[in-house]
């Protein structure tokens, strides 16, 4: 990997990684005044209605059940979906209660391990995958995903962790609502725009879709440019999450570390 990779691949990173804040993750672009002047302006001139691709599979409502784990083997493939990816070995880990709590999702370490451990966490999985040319694959219409998914000990405390997700995400500034149509027991939609890609004239964007299976909950982050991107690509790779947790799509646990694409379920 040249010297120039390694720079954008970090410089992507820590613009996408980190998604269980809440969508609330620091923008590419810097965070001079200019910049900050020129994301606004651009954030007004990307508000046109993106391109149409309605996500409508899936099964709204339906079975509550008590799923097993590992939480990996209900992690989306790499062959499920429909562009080119690879992962990101480290944002694409299994989590314990303490990995868990200290996410940046909660305010802090003991308020997340108090409320994880009073829904009853059990274990969690994230994957995140990276579009190919990274930040300049997104401006050619690809974009990152990360996939969590969070078993609990029953349905009650799953319920309990998606109402304290949809108040945090409600309650975040500059996210916005992101109507879709409805998945699993529970789910809900967000989106926020955070500037412009890099150096580009494209404003990018972050949608995220969560939802609860039974005493599963998993969310879809996504990030790409405005004018390729609606709440609607993650809630398609949520169903294949769900298809797995409902049995109806095979679940396989991940694949072994020191394959071609390390800790990703095939």
């Amino acid at each position: 990997m040249s010297g120039e990779r390694r720079v954008g691949r970090r410089a992507a990173l820590a613009t996408i990684a980190g998604a269980g804040a809440a969508l609330v993750v620091t923008a590419c672009g810097g965070g001079s005044s200019a910049t900050s002047r020129n994301a606004a302006t651009l954030a007004a001139q990307g508000s046109s209605t993106p391109a149409p691709g309605t996500s409508t599979g899936g099964v709204e409502g339906g079975p509550e059940p008590l799923l097993s784990g590992p939480a990996a083997k209900y992690a989306p493939a790499q062959a499920e979906l429909t562009a080119a990816y690879k992962v990101a070995p480290n944002e694409t880990y299994g989590m314990g209660l303490d990995t868990y709590a200290a996410s940046t999702f909660f305010p802090g370490a003991t308020e997340g391990k108090e409320l994880a451990t009073g829904w009853g966490f059990g274990e969690g999985y994230q994957v995140m995958l990276e579009p190919d040319g990274l930040l300049a694959g997104v401006l050619k219409g690809g974009y990152f995903v990360t996939a969590e998914v969070y078993l609990f000990r029953d349905q009650a405390g799953a319920k309990a962790a998606f109402d304290y997700y949809r108040s945090r995400y409600d309650s975040t500034a500059g996210s916005e609502s992101a109507p879709a149509k409805g998945l699993a027991n529970q789910s809900g939609g967000w989106q926020l725009i955070k500037g412009p890609v890099g150096t580009s004239s494209l404003v990018g964007i972050y949608h995220r879709f969560v939802f609860r299976r039974g005493n599963m909950l998993a969310s879809v982050q996504t990030y790409g440019a405005q004018p390729f991107m609606t709440v609607d690509k993650a809630r398609d790779i949520a169903v294949i999450i769900d298809e797995r947790a409902l049995g109806t799509r095979q679940a396989t646990e991940p694949t072994p570390a020191g394959t071609t694409v390390p800790g990703l379920p095939r």
